[in-house]
This record gives C-alpha cells, sequence and structure tokens, in this order.
C-alpha cells in the first residue's frame, strides 16, 4: 500500500500540469485527540417540551491561503505536501460540511457525516486505489473524494464503544484540517502516516486514565482494498488532566502480496502536554515494509517537537506562537518516493477573532538530503535540495450545537 502512498506523493513530482497535486495521509483529522479538536460540551436543554440538551453539532468551513515559495516552481506544486498542495497562488484548500454527534452515557448513540471539497482534498485522495484495477469499478478518489468522514457507533454502559466507517486515523500528531493544528503546515511526520482510515473500531475505557483501541480496517489510508486480507491497529492511550500519551501499532498487508513477511508494520508514539500559556506536544515514529519477491525491505523513521505559546488569551480572541521543527528518513523512499531525509522547521503566529476566524502567518524551511534533490524549481522543474515558504492562511468557520426534537 505504500507503493500507492509513494505514488502519490509522487504525483507533484512526475507531473508539469498546473492543477496536479501531491497527496499522501491526514495529519489528524477531526475527532477528539491531540490530533483532533475537543467536543464542545453539550449546552443547557432547550426550553418547552420535547427537548433534550444540545448534543448535536453542525459546522462548516472555507480555508483560504497563498504560499510564496522561494523557488517559483512552474507547477505551482509543494512536493510532498497534501494539505497544502499548491504555491504561488490564492488556493482553495479546503471547503467543507461537517454534522456529529458524539455519544454519551444519556446519548450513547455516536454519528459522524462530513463532506468536504478543494485542492488538499484533490491531493489527499490520489493514490486512493480501483480494487481490481482496470477491471474494477465503483471506487477509486473521485468516487470517494469529497467524503471527509462518514460513521456510526454506539457506547455502552460498560465504557465499550464500536464504531464502523470512514474515520480520522488516530496515528500522528494533528488533522488535515488544519484549523485543528497547531501549525498551519503539517510535520514530515504526520504526512508520513495516515490521515483517515475505512473500517471498525472497538475501544474500550481502562482505569487509571487508559483507554485500549483496536482497529480492523480496509489498508493504510484507502477506503478500497488493493488485496483480499483487512490491515489492524492496535493502540493504548492515557490521559491526565492537559497531559495525554498513545502508542499506537500499525500492521498488515499493504501489498498484492499476503505473505507476513511483506507486511507493513508501524509504530506511532506521542506525547502532549495541551498547557497554557505554554504546551509541547512530542511524536517519534517508525516502520518497515518488507519485501518478498526479492526486493529490498524497506524502513523510515522520524518525528517532530512542537511548542505552541499564547502571547495574548482574551475572552473573544487570541494571539498564539508556534513552532515546530521535525525530520524523517526514508532511505528507501517508500514513503516519499525518494530515497532522502527530509528535515524542515516552521514557525509563524496564529490569530484567533473569537469562534469564526483564524488568520495565520507561516514561516517554513525545508531541506532534502536526496542526491538529486526532491523539490521543484524554476520554469525548467529542475530539482532543488531546499526551499524557503512564507504561507497565509485565512480561514472561516462556522458552529451551532442544537438538541434533536424529541417526542412530548
Amino acid at each position: 500500500m505504500l507503493d500507492l502512498l509513494a505514488l502519490s506523493l509522487a504525483a507533484a513530482a512526475a507531473t508539469t500540469s498546473p492543477d496536479a497535486s501531491a497527496t499522501q495521509g491526514f495529519e489528524g483529522f477531526a475527532e477528539p485527540d491531540p490530533a483532533r479538536e475537543p467536543v464542545p460540551a453539550p449546552g443547557p436543554s432547550d426550553e418547552g417540551e420535547g427537548t433534550g440538551p444540545r448534543t448535536w453539532i453542525a459546522g462548516a468551513f472555507v480555508d483560504t491561503s497563498y504560499l510564496f515559495n522561494s523557488n517559483f516552481p512552474a507547477n505551482h506544486l509543494y512536493a510532498g505536501a497534501v494539505t497544502h498542495p499548491r504555491t504561488g497562488e490564492l488556493t482553495l484548500n479546503v471547503v467543507a460540511a461537517q454534522l456529529r454527534h458524539e455519544a454519551s452515557d444519556d446519548e450513547p448513540v455516536r454519528f459522524e457525516l462530513a463532506l468536504h471539497a478543494g485542492a488538499a482534498v484533490d491531493a489527499l485522495y490520489a493514490g486512493e486505489p480501483v480494487p481490481g484495477g482496470a477491471a474494477g469499478s465503483f471506487a477509486g478518489p473521485e468516487v470517494w473524494k469529497h467524503i471527509a468522514l462518514a460513521n456510526a457507533g454506539y457506547r455502552f454502559a460498560s465504557g465499550t464503544e464500536i464504531d464502523a466507517g470512514l474515520m480520522g486515523a488516530p496515528i500522528g500528531f494533528g488533522g488535515f484540517w488544519s484549523k485543528d493544528n497547531w501549525t498551519y503546515s503539517p510535520a514530515l511526520a504526520s504526512n508520513a502516516v495516515p490521515y483517515y482510515l475505512m473500517g471498525l473500531r472497538v475501544a474500550q475505557d481502562l482505569p487509571r486514565g487508559l483507554r485500549a483501541e483496536a482497529w480492523l480496517v480496509n489498508g493504510w489510508q484507502t477506503i478500497g482494498d488493493v488485496n483480499r486480507a483487512p490491515s489492524g491497529l492496535v493502540g493504548l492511550h492515557w490521559g491526565k488532566g492537559r497531559t495525554t500519551a498513545a502508542a499506537q501499532l500499525f500492521f498488515g498487508p499493504e501489498q498484492v502480496d499476503l505473505d507476513p513477511a511483506s507486511w507493513l508494520v508501524h509504530l506511532d508514539t506521542q506525547v502532549v502536554w495541551d498547557g497554557r500559556p505554554v504546551g509541547v506536544a512530542a511524536v517519534l515514529d517508525g516502520g518497515r515494509e518488507g519485501r518478498t519477491a526479492g526486493g529490498q525491505d524497506s524502513y523510515w523513521i522520524g518525528g517532530g517537537i512542537w511548542v505552541r505559546g499564547f502571547a495574548w488569551d482574551g475572552p473573544r480572541s487570541s494571539l498564539v506562537i508556534a513552532a515546530r521543527p521535525g525530520a524523517w528518513g526514508d532511505p528507501n523512499g517508500r514513503i516519499y518516493g525518494v530515497p532522502q531525509t527530509l528535515v524542515s522547521v516552521t514557525a509563524g503566529p496564529s490569530l484567533y477573532l473569537g469562534d469564526l476566524v483564524q488568520l495565520r502567518l507561516e514561516y517554513r524551511y525545508d531541506r532534502s538530503l536526496a542526491s538529486d534533490g526532491f523539490f521543484w524549481r524554476g520554469d525548467s522543474l529542475s530539482l532543488a535540495h531546499q526551499q524557503h515558504n512564507v504561507m497565509l492562511d485565512l480561514l472561516g468557520k462556522f458552529e451551532h450545537s442544537f438538541a434533536r426534537r424529541r417526542p412530548s
């Protein structure tokens, strides 16, 4: 499956079309977890008969950005990126709408539906497979790309939760939607892991703030499946106050060959202190995928450190400064399509105006140690070893909580 991952990441590096885009996995997607916004607490009950607490949340947002790239690539592509795939032009990255209901003791049913479109969405789903190849149908990027989240589940009194459908992946820190992230641009480690998973999830609350999860999914960021066997994910999460930690292991056949020697295995570890006025998060990941046809096994490792500080935190607005260094070692080119080590650093302020507007200015430097370079440059689309980026992002969002009308 990482073949598809590398191919989709290399989409930006394999075409000169102005509307081509690179792809990879989501940097977390939109659920509670450091990768996602916290779920609003239920509000007071509506007055009148037949109503309950406001446990339903409806929302929408529009994410527009302009990226200056010092290499001035003629194809306007940011190699290896998905959440901000285009440079040198004003871009509509994502427009999305969402309806969700989080399970509670009183209302144990969970439901989530989100639709989205935009340049970043096309980049994200570009690697979706069509099982069966030319003989297959009813799958692939054109079928699935506008469905961001679609799942439902139930929470039992024992603390057990069962969910099925298209869900945000718990691996990594941050989400595909930039509104949920500490920095506007994702980390190298975040682009290297799935942003979404299609399948079944079972979770169980445990004593001392622990929570165990087990997933059965079609594949590593694929809604369709390229083989006849599922993949799995197991995770253990811990939380106390503003501190959370997690260790998660993804494993399974991500090639047509089902031999266990070829399985993809990826370990994700993360620790987050979501404090104020300062928060810190750290991620360290590593993985391996085997080759059974005489090829070379692939290995990768990388991570990042996030630091976020509230320079000003008012009742209706706030100013936040965030920074993140990160690195990714990909000696076999299985994740980013080119054998290399990548390093990056990003920093900048974010201005939050009420609950409606986010304005972000961010500087990012990327460097590749690939022998021939990795980043697009100039009209000739030669390859460069480094690039400087200045990113301006304006995001408008709206959320409304309401109660489902009940019979009197």
